[in-house]
């Protein structure tokens, strides 16, 4: 895989280009290019890019526009030379149909299929039209550029997200791309890009806004369009002066264009990609468009989600380029977006591989990058082979010798790991069973301490006397966790998740009592709750209603809680919600310096909870009360034997 890459998008009005070097899970970017584009610069875009000296790594160019089309096919599961003959055909209609010839590059969307109900395979097909792509080639050649490959900039701007950006495996986001003319989409979950498209109007319907409001030329409106354009919300707009407050009224219209247009993309995908549920949790901004003011804040009242602008340059070091260079990057990164992910596109395994290229041109390219090297590999067989002539008989044997060999290794390390995958399962289905079991035998365990805890306290205790004992169970989804086999190749390893089960028993027994003796009621409860709180039981005695004292004579009451061990609020993995752990036999690991507590299961299985993973207030409290315990049960020296010891030793 290569280790650089040099992006390039040549727009209606700009030209834009971000080279860079992979550097162990990051990217450093080597230079950074933004310039004006109009009628005779745009077909000699590449003598900008010489000019700054920006060369040597094949450039991946951007394509958007009505010359470019992507489209979706469903496709029933078929190997690879069939599917090709399939999108061979697809591909010759679509050029038939739009009256030129195409080039197009295909691959199959990973789409989710949580019930397994997705009969065909959705093949994402992209086309472009050659009389554009050969501009665009020979644009970029006019300054000495070589173009590498041509991707969709949606695609690209997906790969700019996939590679830099920070999200969760569930999330849904929706990325936008605003150039002048046109607007690039993408829908990705989980690093997994779900539906693309490209789209019209782009940022310059803005600019159109304000040429027609204010009756002047294009260049001013885009001046003023910079200037002055606020899109913020009604009500959290500030306005500076009256003009700025007619661009804003001309300009909202267009705003409002774009959010419908944003919004009926996600109905496109649903049908298009068969995904019915789609919905959006997070819409991500890129492009010149996207700087407009206030526009990430009227999106987001539009659609009640998140919006915000991509920084592709998250995971790149910036410190090596030029000042100048440097502090275009960091004023508005949204807007390199597209160029970052054309130039990460070969060097990043997360990215999106799609290249529309014309066949000429591939074949050229391939030959460059394979075709020399193949000759060259040829050519260092034929003298190894002359080589291992020599010695046949002896490397034969060798040969022979190794591959028995790893034979044996790799029947051994089928038989280990079938072996590994039958203990397991049995080792898996019996801890179910145990706990299920420990669940099933709690509340009768629980109700049965609880009555030996009172009778040893009633026996030693005057004047206390129960009114009732109720034991109640709360049913919850029972969750346990599992290994399973990784999907994919063989010794893909093993990966931890978690399974619903029957149902998880949480008893509590609830005890009403009262006691006689106006005078000495609440020393006697004092006395009777410290009692059943000390116990050998385990259990954990919670006060349900503090002792109210009777009134003209009566006795006074109260409610305990019993409980059969503390609840402990664990985070089990990062970003899940905390689970109730009901633990027995507290400690800490280690009292000196806790950094874990442990404790016992209703089932008898030890548990190891990390402190780190521990929350809510009462737990903290609980740790605190460890910590005294443990230190209240450390030994202390005696140190009348120690001064004994000294004098003896005198």
């Amino acid at each position: 895989m290569a280790t650089t890459g040099l992006g390039v998008t040549i727009g209606s009005y700009s030209l834009r280009a971000v080279k860079l070097r992979r550097k162990g899970s990051g990217y450093v970017v080597q230079r950074v290019f933004a310039d004006r584009l109009n009628d005779e610069t745009r077909s000699v875009a590449g003598r900008a890019l010489a000019a700054k000296s920006i060369r040597g790594a094949p450039a991946t160019v951007g394509l958007t526009g009505r010359d470019v089309i992507i489209r979706y096919s469903q496709v029933p599961p078929v190997p690879e030379w069939r599917l090709r003959t399939l999108m061979k055909f697809e591909v010759d209609e679509v050029g038939s149909q739009s009256g030129g010839d195409v080039s197009a590059d295909y691959r199959k969307l990973r789409l989710p299929d949580p019930e397994g109900e997705r009969a065909d395979d959705t093949i994402l097909v992209a086309l472009a039209r050659n009389t554009y792509l050969d501009r665009l080639i020979r644009s970029c050649g006019a300054g000495g550029v070589k173009v590498g490959a041509t991707c969709p900039n949606s695609i690209a701007l997906f790969n700019a997200f996939a590679v830099n950006a920070t999200y969760g495996e569930d999330e849904t986001s929706l990325l936008v791309n605003i150039g002048a003319e046109d607007l690039d989409i993408a829908i990705q979950q989980g690093g997994e890009l779900l539906f693309a498209r490209n789209a019209t109007p782009g940022g310059a319907a803005f600019t159109e806004a304000i040429q027609q409001a204010f009756n002047t030329s294009p260049g001013k409106a885009d001046q003023m369009k910079i200037a002055k354009g606020d899109v913020t919300p009604r009500g959290q707009a500030k306005y500076p002066d009256p003009t700025s407050e007619k661009v804003a009224n001309a300009i909202m219209g267009v705003a409002g264009q774009l959010s419908s247009l944003i919004q009926s993309t996600l109905m496109i995908a649903r049908a298009q990609a068969k995904l019915p549920d789609l919905k959006i949790d997070r819409v991500l901004l890129a492009g010149g468009g996207a700087s407009l003011k206030g526009l990430d804040l009227y999106l987001k009242q539009a659609m009640g989600i998140p919006v915000e602008r991509l920084d592709p340059f998250a995971i790149s070091d910036l410190s090596s380029l030029p000042d100048d260079e440097r502090a275009l990057a960091e004023r508005a990164p949204h807007e390199f977006a597209v160029a970052v992910g054309l130039a990460q596109q070969r060097l990043d395994p997360l990215a999106f591989d799609l290249e529309v290229l014309p066949a000429a041109l591939r074949r050229r390219r391939d030959f460059v990058t394979k075709g020399v090297w193949a000759a060259g590999a040829g050519v260092l067989a034929l003298l190894i082979l002359g080589a291992l002539y020599q010695g046949r008989n002896a490397a034969g044997e060798e040969g022979r010798v190794a591959s028995q060999k790893l034979r044996k290794l790799r029947q051994d390390a089928e038989r280990q790991d079938g072996r590994f995958r039958d203990v397991l399962a049995v080792e898996q289905e019996l801890a179910v069973k145990h706990q299920l079991l420990g669940d099933v035998l709690a509340p009768g365990t629980l109700f049965a301490r609880t009555w030996s805890v009172l009778e040893d306290n009633l026996a030693s205790i005057r004047d206390v006397y129960i009114n009732g004992v109720q034991l109640h169970v709360v049913q919850r989804a029972n969750e346990f966790p599992y290994y399973k086999e990784r999907r994919g190749d063989k010794a893909s390893g093993y990966e931890k998740t978690s399974r619903r089960h029957g149902f998880r028993r949480e008893p509590t027994v609830i005890v009403r009592g009262r006691i006689s003796g106006k005078e000495v009621a609440a020393a006697v409860y004092q006395v009777f709750v410290e009692g059943c709180s000390s116990n050998d039981q385990g259990l954990v005695v919670e006060t349900l209603k503090r002792l109210r004292p009777g009134s003209g004579g009566r006795d006074a009451t109260f409610e305990l809680l019993f409980r059969p061990g503390y609840v402990i609020e664990t985070v089990v993995e990062d970003g899940a919600d905390p689970i109730p752990v009901l633990l027995t036999d507290l400690t800490l690991e280690d009292p000196e310096d806790p950094q874990a507590i442990l404790g016992r299961r209703a089932d008898g299985v030890r548990v190891r909870v990390p402190l780190d993973r521990a929350t809510k207030r009462r737990n903290r409290d609980l740790i605190d009360d460890l910590k005294a315990q443990a230190e209240a049960s450390a030994p202390v020296e005696d140190e009348d034997e120690d001064d004994d010891d000294e004098k003896r030793n005198k």
